[in-house]
């Protein structure tokens, strides 16, 4: 009985001394996000002309950042606020917090933008990173939003991305995400035209022909959650955005082609 005792108490030890060693870390988030600020300030402070310094402190942001996300799961349910306000990276996080994309610039382009991303997401109660692998000159995305929606009673994500290839040639992207047996899914196919099935639709513009709108070239593709439709806007050969749309509109277990806006939405 008193081997037992002492067991029990050496246990209850080693439990109070991880709960207070995990708080202690969860409590010490903000003096990473200071550091990660710091490093991304470096290589701010470079002129474009310095691109091996840039180089360098991107790679010491993106390996700090990498590394602080893959060891600290928690990090799923931080805010990051001191990051995204100092607009050093996007952090957007699904409705259901099950699911969320950092992602920042790199500096190391010039008007071709060059863009980092890495997936964090739950299942199970576990928590996984996905860092995708980038070939050379691919400009990577930076995602602006994710929109949670439910299909027979099962989560997905649609994430909106956006790329910038010069100071006028830009793309949007809305494109279909879930989570099954801890994995990311990025494959399924919940856009349905009429000849076919899509993961993704993408939408390349023309960002002069939207500078002077409020939203400018964030989010142009829309969603109306009462409604459930996906408004994509017309663009012409030209690559101008219209105020017409295309129309997906949620039927069963896809988004389907429904038409086109035939006038401006009031």
């Amino acid at each position: 009985m008193i081997m037992f005792r002492k067991v029990r108490c050496i246990l209850l030890l080693l439990f109070f001394l991880l709960v207070n060693k995990n708080f202690a870390q969860r409590n010490d988030f903000p003096s990473h996000e200071i550091k990660l600020i710091k490093l991304y300030s470096d290589i701010l402070s470079y002129s474009q002309e310095n691109y091996d310094s840039i180089s360098y402190y991107a790679e010491r942001f993106e390996n700090e950042l990498t590394n602080f996300i893959r060891n600290n799961p928690a990090t799923l349910d931080y805010s990051f606020k001191n990051i995204t306000d100092s607009f050093v990276c996007w952090v957007k996080t699904s409705s259901d917090k099950k699911f969320r994309i950092y992602s920042w610039d790199t500096r190391t382009g010039g008007s071709r933008r060059i863009f980092k991303t890495i997936y964090q997401w739950r299942s199970n109660g576990n928590v996984f990173i996905h860092i995708p692998q980038y070939v050379e000159g691919d400009a990577g995305i930076f995602c602006s939003s994710i929109l949670t929606v439910q299909i027979k009673n099962q989560p997905f994500y649609l994430a909106i991305t956006n790329g910038v290839f010069s100071n006028k040639d830009m793309m949007e992207e809305i494109a279909a995400f879930n989570i099954k047996e801890n994995k990311l899914i990025d494959t399924v196919a919940l856009f349905k035209t009429k000849t076919k099935k899509l993961n993704r639709i993408s939408l390349a513009f023309d960002f002069f022909s939207v500078v002077d709108k409020p939203k400018r070239a964030l989010n142009l593709i829309t969603y109306d959650e009462k409604k459930k439709i996906i408004y994509i806007p017309v663009v012409d050969d030209n690559g101008k955005v219209s105020n017409r749309n295309i129309l997906y509109q949620l039927k069963g277990s896809y988004f389907e082609f429904i038409g086109i806006e035939t006038e401006k939405r009031k």
